[in-house]
């Protein structure tokens, strides 16, 4: 009974959409699955997103959640209930938003890109494929695209979120325009987060983690790995003529977790290709294959990343790392981008607490940069960097930045949550020749989600010092919300 009534309570809580992956937009379930996988009940692999449901559901059917402690109840049940309304056949619903001051920083989770919208959805899941038609009509800040002429006309109206997708065997085979978040970062990631809006692309990935039974593979533990190939045509709109429109976005990663403690993950990013450069897959196969790669104009991305679980005076702990290598050579990194982290929880069967510190450094100091600095995510061959509409596709700090942060979260079984996030960041320029400055800063930000009206609700609320470097945080306080309807 006590088990029933859990349930029931959790259906209120925040869960899927019947899609067959869970996304980046809900870091709530994201604790609670890692809290699983760090207690070891969850075997695979879980750092990339979006993350194959039926991974999930076949560790979790083994789990009796009379036998565990009563600290990780609390995740077996959020999860469980989140697999039970993932199955459903249909979903539909709106969802309305407002951010009152652009931050330019985003984290796993909720996104506030433009100052108000409001997102229609429906969709339907069958046994071997799922669809999912979302639009948003946008309200942007007058600074979303800050070029000098440019209207943001086009961006009114966006289908992110949208995806279509089919299941073959162990792969599944997509067209979506997802935002995905690889690595073990909880506040942000090197080469890929949802700090940008998402590019449309055509992703294949593998449907279940399990371990391959050939005796030469069995090593590798679970395993998954996946790939996509994408244009970024609507971020060269910005852009005047003369430069490469319609970039091309090839992404690979794989991941394995060849002992229950450790979780290795081989990130890689290209861009390539764009009118008036080669588009085959022959060219694009020579930079995957690194066949050719430093003879074809192409800007490319790596990352190493690892994940320890581990007890340490009592407390489970997990410690991880990420190295990006951002300079475009083929070989080792040696212009690395770097982040560090632990993370830990603790409650009982109503409630749960996690708490993680980071520390995340994306400071270059390029030698072929008339300036130190100025230089991470930004490439040779693309004008714009990696970036989407002047956000960074990876971290959500941009470049040249050094950040201290400390996240937060409490959920209870009615539903509700609490979260606080605290960041220490130092942002680096070099105005003059030989004189490198920086600028320290503090930022909270804290949220609150609960049902209301047979939705739910959630408001973030922002403080941050102002920065001399960062002009998107001109505005010491803002507040932004959500809430969204299902039927």
């Amino acid at each position: 009974m006590k088990k029933l009534a859990a349930l029931c309570l959790l259906s209120l809580a925040p869960t899927a959409f019947a899609t067959p992956w869970l996304d980046t937009s809900d870091n709530y379930l994201r604790q609670s699955l890692q809290t699983l996988a760090q207690a070891g009940l969850l075997t695979g692999p879980i750092n990339t997103y979006p993350i194959m449901w039926k991974n999930i559901a076949i560790d979790l059917n083994k789990i009796d959640v009379n036998q565990v402690e009563p600290q990780l109840r609390f995740a077996v049940l959020h999860l469980k209930s989140a697999l039970d309304t993932n199955r459903a056949t249909h979903s539909r619903g709106v969802k309305l938003s407002y951010n009152s001051h652009d931050t330019h920083v985003q984290s796993f989770g909720e996104q506030y890109f433009e100052k108000a919208a409001i997102t229609l959805f429906n969709e339907v899941q069958g046994d071997n494929w799922a669809g999912r038609l979302q639009l948003t009509y946008r309200d942007e800040f007058a600074t979303a695209t800050p070029i000098t002429g440019v209207t943001a006309e086009s961006q009114k109206l966006v289908a992110d979120g949208s995806y279509v997708a089919g299941i073959w065997g162990n792969w599944v085979l997509a067209l979506d325009q997802d935002s995905v978040w690889w690595g073990p970062g909880q506040q942000s990631s090197l080469l890929l987060s949802n700090n940008a809006r998402p590019i449309a692309a055509v992703r294949l990935s593998r449907h279940s983690w399990q371990a391959d039974t050939r005796p030469w593979l069995q090593w590798l533990g679970p395993w998954n790995i996946t790939t996509f190939v994408g244009q970024d045509a609507e971020m060269e709109k910005l852009f005047s003529s003369d430069e490469p429109n319609n970039t091309k976005y090839w992404g690979g990663r794989a991941t394995i977790r060849p002992w229950p403690a450790v979780e290795l993950g081989l990130s890689r990013v290209i861009q390539w290709g764009g009118t008036g450069r080669s588009n085959s897959f022959t060219t694009l196969w020579d930079l995957v294959s690194y066949d050719k790669t430093d003879e074809i104009p192409a800007d490319q991305r790596a990352a190493l990343d690892l994940s320890y679980h581990l007890q340490a005076f009592g407390w489970p702990l997990t410690a991880y790392a990420e190295i990006a290598d951002d300079d475009n050579q083929s070989g080792l990194p040696d212009k690395a981008l770097s982040l560090f982290g632990v993370r830990s929880y603790w409650g009982e069967q109503n409630a749960i607490h996690t708490l993680n510190l980071e520390y995340s450094d994306t400071f270059l100091d390029c030698e072929n940069s008339l300036q130190r600095g100025n230089c991470a995510y930004q490439g040779e061959v693309f004008p714009q960097g990696y970036r989407r509409f002047e956000r960074v596709i990876g971290s959500g700090y941009g470049a040249d930045a050094r950040v201290l942060s400390a996240g937060y979260q409490y959920q209870t079984l009615g539903g509700i949550s609490w979260s606080g996030h605290l960041y220490r960041a130092a942002f680096y320029d070099e105005k003059l020749p030989g004189q490198l400055a920086s600028d320290a800063v503090w930022q909270l930000k804290m949220e609150h989600r609960r049902p209301m009206m047979k939705g739910l609700l959630s408001i973030q609320l922002r403080l941050a010092e102002k920065s001399d470097f960062r002009p998107e945080f001109d505005q010491s306080f803002s507040v932004a919300g959500s809430w969204e309807y299902r039927y």
